[in-house]
């Protein structure tokens, strides 16, 4: 094959890879959750959300919006509520991958020729070659299996189908309202301690002693008195005397 249909061939297998890759879809969906915060430590959120408790690692760069300010996730307090905006775009494209082989007739019998290839000798039947999306050209124009004769060169397009190329990119804008203020604490008390009646507020009650004691003693001791001043008058009567 000359060096002009080699160059024809190889554009042909550009222009099939383009419009492959631009038969590429893409889709867009958009949901909103509520959720709340129950914990933040670091990059790390756990958020309450309608199916369940999950954990979330949210990056520096990413924003929420809380009351009309830009805050990151390590600002973010527990019980702040919010809703937040999931948008994913899904594109597909699928991946093909395009072979252009030559070769020459070594056996050509009906619909089976058999090549003579780089890589080994090869049969195919015009079944194979319509279930694999193969294009053959002989002398620089499309043909059939049938139009081959031993000794003719051939040259064969292969588009082999492979699994597409899925990318997904999502987008999330979230609005938070700030966490409620936590009640004041009440007093401890309603009112200090009063005073009790009929004294002061820090004064204690008079103490009493116990009434033990007994007029008796003091009976004993006149009377140890008494009998002194007697013995001591008689003594000095007769010292007069």
């Amino acid at each position: 094959m000359s060096r002009a249909m080699s160059k024809a061939v190889l554009a042909a297998a550009v222009v099939g890879l383009t419009s492959v890759a631009a038969l590429a879809q893409q889709s867009t969906t958009s949901q909103t959750k509520t959720f709340e915060v129950l914990a933040v430590q670091g990059n790390q959120l756990v958020v309450s959300l309608p199916e369940g408790t999950r954990e979330l690692t949210v990056a520096d760069d990413f924003r929420f919006t809380v009351n009309g300010q830009q805050l990151s996730v390590r600002e973010l307090r527990p019980g702040m509520k919010g809703t937040a905006t999931i948008t994913t775009r899904t594109t597909v494209t699928p991946v093909t991958v395009t072979e252009i082989k030559s070769g020459t007739v070594a056996y050509a019998s009906g619909g089976t020729i058999i090549v003579r290839t780089d890589e080994g000798i090869k049969s195919f039947t015009q079944g194979d070659v319509d279930k694999r999306g193969v294009k053959i050209m002989r002398s620089g124009k499309p043909a059939q299996v049938s139009d081959f004769r031993q000794g003719d060169r051939l040259s064969a397009t292969i588009i082999t189908s492979m699994p597409p190329k899925v990318v997904t990119e999502q987008e999330v804008q979230a609005t938070l309202a700030a966490a409620p203020a936590s009640a004041p604490a009440r007093a401890a008390s309603a009112g200090g301690g009063s005073a009790s009646s009929g004294g002061t507020a820090t004064g204690a009650p008079a103490r009493t002693l116990p009434k033990t004691a007994s007029p008796r003693p003091l009976i004993e001791l006149a009377t140890v008195l008494a009998l002194a001043m007697g013995l001591a008058l008689s003594i000095r009567r007769r010292f007069v005397q």
